[in-house]
């Protein structure tokens, strides 16, 4: 009897323990600071009033997922802090389309996770909507502004 009692408890505070770990609300220590990584080659840009998400493909073997990330308030946006709009499990999932962006001023942002805890972030994009037709503003053009 004693001993099953202990084995329950024991069970109980593993159950609870882990639960908490993988609470959304708390941040994991276990990430390393993120670090930019041009190479990433994140871009997103406006079509028929969604964004459109794009970036390259991590090849090294330590891929744990990428993370997009967008906020309207903080302007340099990481995951976990400022959660996610997209996982991508798969190391060839590089792209994604935000269909549920309202106006105003949004900053996009890719995290390479790795299996170590390594976050590789892309710079980010911000991107101003003016309305859903696709009206965007903001920022000097770039050669992909122009056919």
């Amino acid at each position: 009897m004693k001993k099953t009692l202990i084995v329950m408890f024991l069970a109980v505070v593993f159950a609870t323990t882990s639960l908490l770990a993988g609470h959304p609300g708390k941040q994991s220590c276990s990430y390393k600071a993120p670090e930019v990584v041009p190479a990433i080659g994140f871009e997103a840009k406006m079509d028929n009033g969604r964004v459109v998400a794009r970036w390259k493909k991590y090849n090294r073997p330590d891929f744990k997922y990428y993370k997009l990330v967008r906020s309207s308030t903080n302007a340099n946006p990481v995951y976990p802090e400022d959660g996610y709009i997209f996982v991508g499990s798969q190391k060839d999932q590089t792209s994604y389309v935000d269909e549920s962006v309202e106006s105003g001023q949004w900053y996009y942002r890719v995290c390479v996770i790795t299996t170590g805890g390594q976050r590789w972030v892309s710079p980010v994009v911000t991107l101003t909507v003016s309305d859903k037709s696709g009206g965007v503003s903001g920022g000097v053009p770039t050669s992909a502004d122009f056919e």
